[in-house]
């Protein structure tokens, strides 16, 4: 489901628009708002998680459990 709403927008967020749109990287204006909201939800996502990585790290804990050992294997000498 969808929902239609209205935003005002300065004359240089409307170009901002029309230039997504006119470049191809949109169909249309709401093509290219959903874009902008859906980098945004993605940032959010990111921040959540480089906050939990944080947490982890200032603890002590091990950020990546499963790669601990990855590069400790014996190497070959080298001449």
């Amino acid at each position: 489901m969808t929902t239609q709403i209205a935003i005002r927008l300065d004359e240089s967020e409307l170009a901002a628009l029309d230039a997504e749109v006119a470049n191809g990287r949109a169909a249309n204006r709401s093509e290219a708002v959903r874009h902008g909201i859906a980098r945004l939800r993605r940032d959010q996502r990111y921040r959540g998680e480089e906050a939990v990585l944080i947490d982890l790290a200032r603890r002590g804990e091990p950020v990546y459990p499963d790669l601990d050992g990855v590069l400790d294997p014996p190497h070959p000498a080298l001449d």
